[in-house]
């Protein structure tokens, strides 16, 4: 009676290390997706790109939430929480600078066309020195035409920014089942189809299967996309 106790509180200790080791690494990426939120919220984030800001606090909430429960499942969900807070905060603060950027040269380009219309009026006013005014002119519009160029581009990048991609959009789940191991999980056809790309499995997952590489049924993995 006493000896089938034994394998059951080997698997506890296991599962107890494991949680131990994992844990304060998860606590410290929750912590740093928050002082991503606060930066993107000094940043502007929360009036210059709501949807990007209200999503990273959404997400370290949940991620919060679920370190506080510390089981093995919820620390690697909130490991990923917190991951995708961090991106759409860091996403966010982006926007934030952009859109200070574009206003600011939407401001420069208004005072230069400013200036070009000032100088035609200037020629249109001393026709003796019709030259050197239309001369002016000219490159106030050039200096006009680049700051536009540089509003459409700011654009562009404000557009590009507000569509973050998660890190870990190039990861997959994969639970795991019985008896499997890492090279036959590499081997899976939906996997990678070669049992030599175990490693990078291992290597994605260091922190969750430990020194010894072996895999406990209901695991869940991060599977690096091929």
């Amino acid at each position: 009676m006493h000896r089938s106790r034994f394998p059951a509180l080997g698997i506890l200790i296991l599962v107890a290390l494991g949680l131990a080791g994992c844990g304060p690494q998860v606590s410290q990426h929750v912590e740093e997706s928050r002082a991503a939120v606060e930066a993107a919220r000094a940043a502007g984030a929360a009036a210059h790109a709501p949807e990007e800001f209200q999503a990273a606090e959404s997400a370290l909430k949940e991620s919060q939430k679920l370190l506080a429960a510390g089981s093995a499942a919820s620390l690697v969900e909130a490991d990923y929480r917190a991951a995708v807070a961090a991106a759409m905060a860091k996403s966010a603060q982006a926007s934030a600078r952009l859109s200070t950027d574009l206003a600011r040269v939407r401001a420069e380009a208004q005072a230069a066309k400013q200036e070009a219309e000032r100088a035609r009026a200037e020629t249109e006013r001393l026709q003796p020195q019709v030259r050197t005014v239309e001369e002016a002119a000219r490159a106030a519009q050039a200096r006009a035409e680049r700051a536009e160029t540089q509003v459409a581009e700011l654009k562009r990048q404000v557009a590009a920014a507000s569509q973050p991609s998660s890190p870990l959009a190039s990861y997959t789940r994969y639970v795991v089942k019985k008896g499997e191991t890492l090279a036959k999980i590499a081997a899976r056809p939906e996997i990678y189809g070669d049992a030599g790309q175990a490693g990078r499995i291992y290597e994605a997952n260091r922190d969750i299967i430990g020194r010894d590489r072996k895999l406990k049924m209901g695991q869940v993995l991060m599977i690096p996309k091929p």
